[in-house]
């Protein structure tokens, strides 16, 4: 049986898809509830875990800046958060046998400590995104896009910038699946097969 990572857009449904997992296997989903147990573990504020997490905070020459003026790249914030959080990760992969891990950097994380089934859910109808985005957050249609677009621009770049991999290329997952054309119970489906649940 094999770990599922998932990486997704914003609006794409990728919750979703992890929740059928959940749900049709028994197995655990990981996503917003990594922080409250890396902060527990850590003794770290969760406010500054959901912060940082899943963000990138500043421009690329900001955050080095930072670093450099800091002399100590492991004491910084970022650093203190992905570290946690990566820990946690393994953690609760171990302890669970496995899962459903939502973002996070947990494709590169679990690499070495589990067979994984690598994901990245996205919608090629920016529609579909905004209709679930207004059904999810507290912003109006006219500005959904644009929070759409700045969101996958933070998920990106905290991907990127950890993992020194390209948030999104199909060569760094096992497979792609597109939620505009395929519903959600399909998606779950297809990564429990792939995944032997």
């Amino acid at each position: 049986m094999k770990t599922i990572t998932i990486d997704r857009t914003f609006g794409s449904g990728g919750r979703e898809v992890a929740k059928r997992i959940s749900e049709m296997t028994g197995k655990p989903y990981f996503d917003n509830d990594i922080i409250l147990t890396a902060a527990e573990q850590f003794g770290v504020d969760v406010g500054v875990l959901k912060n940082y997490d899943e963000n990138y905070v500043g421009s690329l020459i900001y955050n080095l800046s930072m670093f450099s003026a800091n002399n100590d790249y492991e004491q910084t914030a970022i650093y203190r958060t992905y570290f946690a959080v990566s820990e946690t990760v393994r953690k609760l992969c171990r302890e669970n046998d496995g899962g459903i891990f939502m973002g996070r950097c947990a494709d590169v994380i679990l690499g070495e400590v589990a067979p994984l089934v690598r994901t990245f859910i996205y919608s090629s109808s920016m529609e579909k995104r905004i209709e679930r985005t207004l059904q999810l957050e507290d912003v109006s249609r006219g500005k959904a896009e644009t929070f759409i677009q700045r969101k996958d621009k933070q998920r990106r770049n905290y991907y990127q910038f950890f993992t020194d991999n390209k948030w999104g290329a199909p060569t760094n997952y096992d497979i792609m699946l597109n939620t505009a054309s395929i519903d959600y119970d399909t998606c779950a489906q297809i990564l429990i097969d792939l995944a032997n649940m």
